[in-house]
């Protein structure tokens, strides 16, 4: 069977071993130098194809996650972010509106529906839940945190790093805010101040023992060093 008929009937069926086939097949076309933009095209698809399908799958894990233990942070967090790349934001958004119009009180709905605007990029919606959220808990890390997302957003990038900074000082134990301060400002031509951030990071997981987790961020500030030598 040619590789164009195998890439059509994963696409249709999603059967495992026909993508191992067609993905053969791709990867000796361009090992032959066959890798025109057509080749190219349809194997990057294959890929597409192949992510979705895992997504999907990584999804059902974890509405069954949730099902098994709703008081779990985790498989909201991941199953906000999962289907967002899959372009169905709106099934979360859906879910953690019902949650919040149930228990309008309930700080993790709030926090659950704020993330699931964010991913959408619903600013304004987003902009509510925090708001009321941080009125029912001024000091809520996790809205403080998505209060910079926002801000970094939609364009006001000094008060997203102060937010940021406010919510590690919350929390000290959730990094995400010292990964967003890197990124936002290396964005922002600030490297010098990136790379202290890369630092941060580095000390941070040492202290802990967190050997393969510092390894990234070690690549990060030697790439940004060079940034920074060559500048």
């Amino acid at each position: 069977m040619e590789k164009e008929e195998l890439l059509e009937r994963y696409e249709a069926y999603g059967d495992e071993d026909v993508y191992a086939e067609a993905r053969r097949l791709y990867e000796q076309a361009l090992a032959d130098g066959g890798g025109d933009a057509r080749v190219l095209t349809e194997f990057g698809y294959l890929q597409e194809c192949h992510g979705r399908l895992s997504i999907r799958a990584a999804v059902d894990c974890y509405e069954r996650a949730i099902a098994d233990d709703s008081r779990y942070d985790k498989p909201h967090w991941q199953l906000i972010g999962a289907t967002a790349t899959l372009g169905q934001a709106d099934k979360a958004i859906d879910r953690y509106q019902q949650w919040l119009a149930d228990a309008p009180a309930d700080l993790r709905a709030h926090r659950f529906l704020a993330s699931a605007y964010l991913r959408a990029c619903d600013y304004d919606h987003a902009a509510q839940v925090i708001r009321a959220g941080l009125e029912l808990v001024p000091d809520d890390p996790s809205l403080t945190e998505q209060q910079g997302d926002l801000f970094a957003a939609t364009g006001r990038p000094d008060d997203a790093l102060a937010c940021w900074q406010r919510g590690f000082t919350l929390d000290p134990d959730n990094l995400s805010p010292r990964y967003s301060a890197a990124f936002l400002l290396e964005r922002q031509g600030r490297l010098a101040e990136a790379a202290a951030e890369w630092r941060f990071i580095i000390g941070w997981c040492e202290e802990r023992g967190y050997a393969i987790t510092a390894d990234w961020p070690r690549r990060e500030l030697q790439r940004l060093e060079g940034r920074l030598a060559g500048s």
